[in-house]
């Protein structure tokens, strides 16, 4: 691997995040089979993420990459995937990809890399359908592809959603600090809405003692359907260990008065996501 360092771009702080480690990784296979209910196709042009965020399930990714560095430190770019892409794309009819599973395929590196972007040539021209879920706004630089996702019928073939856990830039600073804040995402789904692209929000996860009262919750599917969000979504936080630990960490440096609803809520996590589960946005 030939490593190199690079700044992030400007983060949830807003100010300049720690710079990360890249690495160039040869790539076999563009598109891997995914196991989200509706989709069938994944695309991770990276491996790796510097958005940092606290909460990331995806962490259990590193014991297969042969890193030491700390998961959020280091991006590996794959080598390759334009041509694994476009080999795998020939021998498709139908199908759904989702960008991405693992990754956030706008984050800082793509900026320079590119490497979304040139998928996204591909994919216009293909059959598949596309469904993006992201928390940049880089994703807006992309508009004039996104917009040439029609199918014969003229029929939209993407969809755009902006992974959004809280509405309070200053809360996503310490909890995401490498990605844009939320005031950031929510108006680039405003853009894409107003540009006719179908926009949705994730909500994920929800995070017990910070913004998972149902008064919460509501405030942020008002607002993301006010800016054009076709749907909102929620998902309740995984008491994952790793997970758990860091965000309980920084909850008790940043936001200790929510500790009790925190740790009462991973005490009986199955109950507690049921709850939130049954939230309708």
């Amino acid at each position: 691997m030939d490593p190199a360092r690079t700044d992030r771009e400007t983060g949830s702080s807003g100010g300049p995040a720690p710079a990360v480690t890249l690495h160039r990784v040869p790539c076999r296979d563009a598109l891997s089979k995914c196991g989200i209910p509706g989709l069938d196709l994944g695309l991770n042009p990276y491996v790796g993420c510097a958005h940092d965020c606290a909460y990331c399930y995806a962490s259990f990714m590193k014991r297969f990459t042969g890193h030491e560095d700390s998961w959020g430190t280091f991006v590996d770019v794959k080598e390759g995937l334009l041509e694994a892409l476009g080999r795998q794309v020939r021998r498709l009819r139908a199908g759904t990809v989702m960008m991405s599973s693992v990754t956030d395929a706008w984050q800082p590196v793509e900026a320079t890399e590119g490497l979304s972007r040139a998928c996204l040539r591909l994919l216009a021209s293909s059959p598949l359908n596309l469904s993006i879920l992201t928390k940049s706004d880089l994703v807006l630089r992309d508009l004039d592809l996104l917009s040439a996702f029609h199918d014969l019928f003229a029929q939209p073939r993407v969809t755009v959603g902006f992974s959004i856990p809280t509405m309070s830039d200053e809360m996503a600073a310490w909890l995401e600090p490498g990605a844009p804040p939320p005031s950031r995402r929510l108006a680039a789904l405003q853009a894409l809405s107003e540009a006719g692209i179908r926009t949705w929000v994730f909500v994920a996860p929800v995070l017990p003692g910070l913004a998972d009262s149902s008064a919460d919750l509501k405030a942020l599917a008002v607002e993301a359907r006010r800016r054009g969000a076709a749907e909102v979504k929620v998902d309740p936080m995984n008491f994952y260990p790793a997970a758990r630990h860091r965000v309980e960490s920084l909850i008790a440096l940043h936001r200790p008065s929510a500790l009790p609803a925190w740790r009462e809520a991973a005490s009986r996590a199955v109950a507690w996501r049921q709850d939130v589960s049954s939230f309708e946005p």
